[in-house]
């Protein structure tokens, strides 16, 4: 039991508590449950992909290398960056964007330069390539969020592509995940 609360406890947004419920629950359930859970845990692992054009994780049948969004033709023109996969996939349930995407990994932390995870390089490399006609920085609207734009503002301005944030239709603190979808909206339509 200890050992499945550990596991629990790497999940993200996860406290003791909750890992223990989560544990509970499991031990509580019919086997037939428990084994079909991880039956689907293991066929969501195995057939997801990470796009090698924005980082999406997506669920890829054949030999895809691309998402669906990357591979469409009438996707363009923008490239927003955001944090992780679920704030592209919240983005995109608000139907208010249209062009390419690009999840970064995280955020830099206030303390001290730790980038790991982060995909600065990468971005970098897309910009150059791809020449977008804008980059819309989505980062949550923390403090890290703000330190992270300020970054990529600073290594993407020699390539003179015009970048924009999100309006601040978000409150502060607020993360993607978890906004509605006029909240996103309104902060695309309010970007700067």
């Amino acid at each position: 039991m200890d050992k499945l609360i550990e596991y629990f406890l790497k999940f993200p947004g996860i406290g003791p508590r909750q890992a223990k419920r989560f544990a509970y629950f499991i031990a509580a359930q019919d086997e037939s449950y428990v084994k079909n859970l991880a039956e689907l845990i293991l066929k969501v692992k195995r057939n997801s992909r990470t796009c090698v054009g924005c980082f999406r994780i997506f669920d890829a049948a054949g030999d895809g290398r691309l998402c669906d969004i990357c591979s469409s033709p009438s996707r363009g023109g923008s490239i927003m960056v955001v944090e992780k996969n679920v704030d592209l996939e919240n983005i995109e349930k608000s139907g208010a964007y249209r062009g390419k995407y690009f999840v970064l990994g995280g955020v830099m932390p206030l303390t001290g330069n730790n980038k790991n995870g982060i995909r600065l390089k990468e971005l970098f490399e897309k910009i150059k390539k791809e020449k977008p006609e804008e980059i819309i920085l989505a980062t949550s609207a923390t403090t890290e969020g703000e330190n992270t734009n300020r970054y990529i503002e600073n290594i993407l301005n020699p390539l003179g592509v015009k970048i924009t944030k999100l309006g601040r239709g978000l409150s502060v603190g607020a993360e993607l995940e978890y906004s509605d979808g006029r909240t996103i909206a309104n902060a695309l339509e309010g970007r700067h």
